[in-house]
């Protein structure tokens, strides 16, 4: 997984750490920060699809409630 791409630091506590090195053993991984890298691409993946369905229902909501309105099923 040795992309070229520019890099930033950040502080995890060591004892979180310590699990993600000896979580990495039983990986693919090289390293932890690969395995970081991957974990953290995955949640914000996970977290943008939760998203976009949330934010997809609200609008079919919405075109629902028009449409019952225009039948009249719903007072405006």
């Amino acid at each position: 997984m040795n992309e070229s791409r520019e890099l930033e630091s950040v502080d995890i506590p060591s004892d979180v750490l310590a699990r993600i090195e000896d979580r990495v053993g039983h990986t693919e991984f090289d390293d932890a920060n690969e395995y970081i890298i991957y974990v953290l691409e995955e949640v914000l993946h996970t977290v943008a699809q939760e998203t976009d369905t949330a934010t997809d229902a609200d609008v079919d909501e919405q075109q629902v409630e028009e449409r019952l309105k225009s039948l009249g099923y719903l007072n405006e």
